[in-house]
């Protein structure tokens, strides 16, 4: 029959402290979620208070922990201590001590051990006072498996040593704190965000409803602002952006020093601000006119986009006018839901003209696409060209078999080369097709491409069902594909190929042109 124990504390120091880590969680986690999403005054007012304060419920590591510690007891069991050392590290009362001891419990036979205790200096006292003493049944260890012996020789015994403490099990409070911290900043997302107005200590002229849906109008009000920045402003823009929750900005750039002006209307003060001058690599070619975006109707753009793309991706975030390189064409590309969700991208042109949207998983919808773009760059569907025919979906864990301009975005890419340059043209959904070619001859360029004219959208279909039946991919999983015709090393030779790879973690399938398998990787 074991010994018998005081009951100790109603609450073990273990949950008391998993209490506090979890409580100090609460506090980091949002302290970071107001700070991440909201004006710097509300970060500063709030965010900061909270972090500290996380910092002072956090439970920190003793040199008691782990040690046996004894609480109220009316039971005294009889020891007779034979050794007893007590650490001296700091003077505060409750210290580290290691006891060897024999225990005689009431109705029980007694058994030697050696334990880490929290004893008071009292105690410990009282001990060296007096070997054949008492303790409180809450200070006593449980009977081991076996007693220690009292000479040397036999199965050796684990003995406690100082090191042993603060016990292992303390590092599982900062572990607490960060999961519910990150748990809560994740799972609230946009939720962090308050429309708040604080006031601001910079001069700035005030206008009306800064967070206003009316994208006409703010963009109105940004131009307006160009205007006023200086003489040439109107003519040497370099980006116009309707930024998140109201506050806009624009660049510009000064052609008589090459800086860039920087202007920009915060919506929790309500105030405009700038111009503020800074270095810039871009250039005129970089440039465009306020009269290129006059005719745009954003309102009109913003809702056609937002019926363009699947409703269950969210509201409009940001819009920015600028063009991608120099001289390339003016473009307004507008982001769709939250960052850390899944955004979309939408472009339009200055006539107003959406780019496609579609689902590259339907291969006959991106064939389409693919027909058009190559329409409109001239290139030949019936000539062997294409040295990489790829179509790779959008979805989240769609698997990459080979690094390319689609490897992050989806899409489709057609890389090709002929007897006078070589190049790329991509379709991204929701962006216009981006043609790129330099003039760089090529030998033996028809070697393993093929022609669009050769690549049709059953024999894709017919490849990705065969795939996902020889590796039971799920049906929701579908769309999460990446295939693609090229020149690769398969059965000891290199040959053209398609190649397939379907789901997140299904292997690379090889098939003859027609859809023919060949093999698994």
């Amino acid at each position: 029959m074991g010994s018998k124990r005081g009951s100790g504390a109603s609450r073990s120091p273990g949950v008391r402290f998993a209490i506090r880590s979890v409580f100090a969680g609460v506090l980091l986690g949002c302290a970071v979620g107001l700070g991440a999403y909201n004006h710097w005054g509300l970060a500063l007012g709030l965010g900061v208070p909270l972090t500290i304060a996380a910092v002072f419920v956090a439970p920190r590591p003793r040199r008691i922990d782990g040690a046996l510690q004894g609480g109220h007891s009316s039971q005294q069991i009889p020891v007779t201590v034979e050794a007893l050392t007590r650490s001296s590290l700091d003077a505060s009362n409750l210290q580290p001590t290691l006891v060897t001891a024999t225990i005689t419990p009431p109705n029980d036979t007694e058994y030697r051990t050696r334990w880490l205790s929290a004893m008071p200096k009292s105690m410990v006292a009282n001990l060296l006072s007096d070997a054949d003493n008492r303790l409180p049944a809450s200070f006593i260890p449980p009977r081991p498996p076996e007693s220690l012996p009292y000479q040397s020789g036999g199965k050796p015994v684990p003995e406690p040593e100082f090191g042993d403490n603060p016990a292992k099990s303390t590092l599982l409070y900062p572990v607490i704190i960060v999961a519910v911290a990150a748990a809560l900043f994740l799972g609230v997302g946009g939720g962090w965000r308050f429309s708040v107005s604080l006031p601001s200590t910079d001069i700035g002229s005030v206008i009306g409803d800064g967070g206003s849906d009316n994208l006409q109008e703010r963009m109105d009000a940004l131009a307006q602002k160009v205007v006023d920045a200086s003489p040439t402003a109107a003519t040497n823009v370099l980006s116009l952006e309707l930024g998140e929750d109201g506050s806009d900005r624009a660049y510009v750039l000064d052609p008589a020093t090459g800086e860039s002006l920087y202007l920009w209307y915060s919506a929790s003060s309500d105030k405009w601000y700038g111009p503020d001058r800074d270095s810039t690599q871009f250039r005129a070619g970089k440039t465009f006119s306020l009269a290129d975006v006059s005719g745009m109707r954003f309102n009109e753009i913003r809702d056609q986009m937002a019926a363009a793309i699947p409703p269950e991706i969210g509201g409009l975030r940001t819009m920015k006018i600028e063009r991608s390189a120099d001289n390339q064409p003016v473009l307004a590309s507008a982001t769709f839901g939250e960052v850390f969700e899944g955004e979309a991208t939408m472009q339009a042109d200055t006539t107003g003209k959406l780019a496609a949207w579609f689902q590259p998983g339907d291969f006959d919808a991106a064939m389409n696409q693919a027909a058009r773009a190559l329409e409109e760059t001239g290139l030949s569907t019936s000539e062997p060209l294409f040295t990489r025919f790829e179509i790779r979906g959008t979805d989240s864990d769609t698997p990459i078999m080979r690094a390319g301009t689609i490897q992050n975005s989806g899409g489709v890419l057609m890389d090709f080369s002929d007897i006078s340059r070589n190049g790329s043209l991509s379709i991204v959904p929701g962006s216009f097709p981006v043609f790129r070619s330099t003039d760089t001859p090529s030998r033996d360029y028809t070697d393993g491409a093929v022609a669009f004219d050769d690549i049709s959208a059953q024999t894709f279909d017919a490849v990705r069902d065969d795939a996902m039946r020889r590796h039971s991919v799920d049906a929701f999983d579908r769309n999460r594909v990446d295939i693609q015709t090229s020149s690769t090393y398969v059965v000891d030779q290199y040959q053209t190929v398609i190649m397939v790879e379907v789901g997140p973690d299904s292997p690379i399938d090889y098939y003859t042109l027609d859809g023919r398998f060949i093999e698994s990787d």
